[in-house]
């Protein structure tokens, strides 16, 4: 047997290697699952939507899917994982069906295949399991998947649902996570946080116009935040950029939506557990700010969003109208609103106010982080980095007691009156070392103490100065209290009487030719 004979064999070894296994790839490129009747059949589906929000399966509103196919087949759309929709949708429910195909498309090449195009088209309902939604969008927008999807929709009016990812992709607007997930803090800090990706170019489902969907609505993520606040800076960014009257549908691990072919939404779940559904309206209302690198502002006098909650139960008995966004029924309405990135929520009917405290250094007026605010007949909080806490449902009343305090500082301590709107409230707090400065230069400052001034007399110890400096103190208001010319000369201390002044706020000024300096000085 020559050599050459013995590498043409090799060669024809290889190449038959690497035709099979390249024949292999192409063949399993999607992948169908077929459980039930190979024959189709043709019945009478209705139109429907079936969102379900993460976690396991509810198996009513499961149900409530199935029926609507009129016995035909169900296909089930994924772009990883195998079957185990099939045998869960086809003998676990009690309710029959003719089929369930599940197909696995992974790719652009495998969302343009005839098959797949033909076995979806052939669906009296279509489910789109979990996953990862940029998946969806990026094998599947602009394909035969893409139009088979359509044609459901807009011609054969089966119920379409999804669940997780397969949720997010249903609504007008797609969260589409193609940078990963964002937190509730990173896009409210900042709507256009890169990871914040919407696209409006997938499907348009009736009802679930001018829309973006979340699930897992309550799951808390790295930042110790659920994910409301995500959703609202998408709703933001959806006035922001594209003029619409955004909406949202919000909803719990393990609670789905059911909306019928009129637009009526109700909310399956286990009333014994957290299985909520939540109606976003931002009713026309537009953010006040909503820019690069800055945390969202939509206040609108706390009212920026419109907000139904409905807890779920086995028979969904409680309801949402998306036909008018009005007519409702087992909820409760609520506002949301975000005051600088963060996000606030008061009930509609208006039983209670929030109160915002915003916490302050008395000197720099820098924000001090975990001062405990403590409101007379409300649990005490903390002040988050920004200085800020909010008591939200307080109800009307005079002279609402509240105290201030952090270690290192004097404790603040006033009345409120919350009687027909949300209050917002500055307190300042000063150390309590009763020494501070005033800086003339690198190397020569005043010193003034006791601050806060609580015996009427305030002491400021000069340097020795090189130049003419002119001290002012004046009030909030403007009005000149005290003035006095410091020539350059020698070290010295001067003390003011302040028992003719009224207790608060002061402003001591320096100035002089290169120096323009202030502090604030509290008289008790």
């Amino acid at each position: 047997m020559s050599k050459n004979y013995i590498l043409l064999v090799l060669l024809r070894s290889i190449f038959l290697f690497l035709f099979l296994l390249l024949a292999g790839v192409s063949l399993q490129a999607q992948t169908f699952y077929r459980t039930g009747s190979e024959t189709n059949v043709e019945t009478e589906p209705t139109a429907g939507i079936l969102l379900a929000g993460g976690a396991s399966d509810n198996n009513d509103a499961m149900r409530w899917f199935l029926e609507r196919a009129d016995g035909g087949d169900i296909v089930v759309i994924r772009a990883t994982g195998s079957d185990g929709y099939n045998d869960y949708l086809y003998s676990q429910l009690g309710v029959e069906v003719n089929s369930v195909t599940s197909i696995v498309i992974p790719d652009n090449d495998a969302a343009n295949v005839q098959d797949v195009y033909d076995a979806i088209v052939n669906a009296e309902a279509l489910f789109i399991a979990g996953g990862n939604q940029w998946n969806y969008i990026n094998y599947w927008r602009n394909s035969l998947v893409h139009d088979a999807l359509n044609y459901l929709i807009d011609e054969k009016d089966v119920t379409i649902g999804g669940t997780s990812a397969g949720l997010a992709v249903l609504g007008e607007v797609v969260y589409s996570a193609q940078n990963g997930t964002v937190w509730s803090t990173e896009a409210l800090n900042n709507p256009y946080h890169f990871r914040v990706t919407l696209v409006d170019d997938f499907l348009n489902i009736p009802y679930l116009e001018e829309l973006v969907t979340d699930s897992h609505y309550n799951r808390i993520q790295g930042d110790d935040h659920d994910r409301k606040g995500r959703h609202v800076a998408f709703m933001a960014r959806m006035i922001k950029d594209r003029q619409m009257n955004a909406k949202g549908i919000g909803i719990n691990e393990y609670t789905a939506v059911a909306v019928d072919e009129d637009g009526m939404a109700k909310v399956f779940g286990d009333p014994s557990y957290d299985d909520y559904a939540y109606f976003l309206n931002s009713d026309n209302s537009v953010p006040e700010t909503c820019e690069e690198d800055t945390p969202l502002h939509w206040n609108n006098d706390g009212e920026a969003i419109k907000v139904y909650k409905i807890l779920g139960d086995p028979e969904a008995n409680n309801s949402f109208n998306l036909k008018n966004w009005n007519d409702a029924t087992g909820g409760k309405w609520k506002y949301w609103y975000v005051l600088e990135g963060t996000l606030h929520s008061t009930p509609m009917e208006r039983d209670g106010y929030s109160v915002h405290f915003n916490v302050k250094h008395g000197i720099n007026e820098n924000p001090i982080e975990q001062a405990k605010v403590y409101l007379d007949g409300y649990n005490e909080k903390y002040t988050n980095a920004q200085g800020k806490v909010t008591f939200d449902e307080v109800e009307p009343e005079e002279e609402i007691f509240y105290q201030v305090s952090k270690s290192g500082f004097h404790t603040a301590s006033s009345h409120i009156d919350v009687i027909n709107q949300n209050v917002e409230q500055n307190v300042f707090l000063y150390p309590d070392d009763e020494n501070f400065v005033l800086n003339l230069s690198n190397q020569s400052q005043i010193h003034v103490f006791p601050n806060p001034v609580t015996n009427n007399n305030l002491s400021l110890k000069i340097p020795v100065l090189e130049e003419k400096t002119k001290l002012e103190i004046y009030t909030l208001h403007g009005s000149h209290v005290y003035s006095k010319n410091l020539l350059p000369g020698e070290e010295k201390t001067i003390n003011i009487n302040l028992s003719n002044w009224e207790q608060g706020v002061y402003l001591l000024s320096a100035k002089n030719n290169d120096i323009n300096e202030t502090i604030r000085i509290l008289k008790k």
